[in-house]
C-alpha cells in the first residue's frame, strides 16, 4: 500500500533554498530536481545538474538545496509504503541519479499530485498504477547506457570544477573520481567541452580571482591562494595572459571605472 502526505510538481522557492530533515521521520521522500542541486552524501557535498532524483527512505539524513542563486524548483512526493518494488526494488537509496524523461517523470508527479487530492473512487489503485510507472521510469534511467551516465559524470565533474575551483584540482584526481585512466579523461573531456579539464580549473580559477579584485580590497597574494595559487607569481603570470593585464593593473582599472561617473 501507498499512502501519499504530501505532493507537488514543479515547486519554486527562492534562491538560496535548502531543505533539511534528521532521522527522525517515517516517510519516504522522491524528489526529482529542475535546477543543479547539491545533496549531502555521506557527509560530502555533491553537485548535480538539473533533472536529478533521489529517493530517501525512512530514517534517512537529508539535505539538498540550489547552488547557482537563482529560484529553486523540483517534483517531489512524501509518503508512506511497504510496497517491495520500493523498498526492496531497483532504484538506490540516497543516491542521486539523472532522469533522461524527466518531463515524462515531472507529468506523473503532477498525475500523483492530483490524483491524491481528490477522493475518486479508484484513488487507491490509481495512485498504485502510477507509483509503479513510475518507478519503471526511474529505473530506465539508472538502466540506460554506460555513455549517458559517462555524459552525466563527465557533467558533474565540470560543474564541481566551476562551483569549487580553488580545491586542489589534478588530472589523477579528477580521473580516479570517474574510475578512468588521466590520459583518458584527457581525451574525453577535451571531446566534450572543447577545453582541456586543467585549463577549465585555470578559467574558472582566473574568473574567480577576477570577481574578487573587483569586490574586495584583499591583498593580491590572499586572492591569489583564495583561488587555489600558492605562488602569487605564477598567479600574475597566468592572470596576465588570460586577461591581458596584471592582477593590480585590473583592479585599478576596475576601480576607476566604478568611481568614473
Amino acid at each position: 500500500m501507498i499512502e501519499i502526505e504530501f505532493a507537488q510538481c514543479k515547486t519554486s522557492h527562492p534562491a538560496g533554498f535548502v531543505y533539511k530533515a534528521d532521522q527522525k521521520h517515517k516517510w519516504w521522500l522522491l524528489i526529482q530536481t529542475h535546477v543543479q542541486t547539491y545533496f549531502i552524501i555521506d557527509g560530502k557535498r555533491l553537485v548535480m545538474p538539473a533533472h536529478t532524483a533521489i529517493l530517501y527512505p525512512p530514517f534517512s539524513l537529508i539535505e539538498y538545496g540550489e547552488v547557482e542563486k537563482k529560484p529553486y524548483s523540483d517534483d517531489w512526493i512524501r509518503f508512506y509504503t511497504d510496497e517491495p518494488f520500493i523498498c526492496m526494488g531497483n532504484i538506490p537509496f540516497e543516491t542521486p541519479f539523472q532522469t533522461l524523461e524527466y518531463n515524462f517523470i515531472s507529468s506523473l508527479f503532477h498525475l500523483l499530485a492530483s490524483e491524491n487530492f481528490f477522493n475518486h473512487q479508484y484513488k487507491t489503485f490509481t495512485i498504485q498504477s502510477l507509483f509503479q510507472i513510475l518507478f519503471s521510469k526511474l529505473h530506465e534511467s539508472i538502466s540506460n547506457s554506460s555513455d549517458n551516465f559517462r555524459e552525466m559524470e563527465l557533467q558533474q565533474l565540470r560543474m564541481n570544477i566551476k562551483n569549487n575551483p580553488s580545491s586542489p584540482w589534478s588530472v589523477p584526481e579528477m580521473a580516479k573520481q570517474l574510475h578512468i585512466c588521466p590520459r583518458h579523461l584527457q581525451k574525453i573531456y577535451q571531446k566534450r567541452f572543447g577545453i582541456s579539464c586543467m585549463d577549465d580549473v585555470i578559467q574558472n580559477r582566473l574568473l574567480l580571482a577576477k570577481d574578487k579584485l573587483e569586490r574586495s580590497s584583499s591583498p593580491v597574494y590572499q586572492i591569489a591562494e583564495q583561488c587555489g595559487y600558492p605562488n602569487t607569481e605564477h598567479f600574475s603570470r597566468q592572470f596576465k595572459k588570460h586577461f591581458g593585464v596584471s592582477p593590480q593593473a585590473y583592479r585599478k582599472a576596475s576601480q576607476a571605472g566604478r568611481s568614473t561617473p
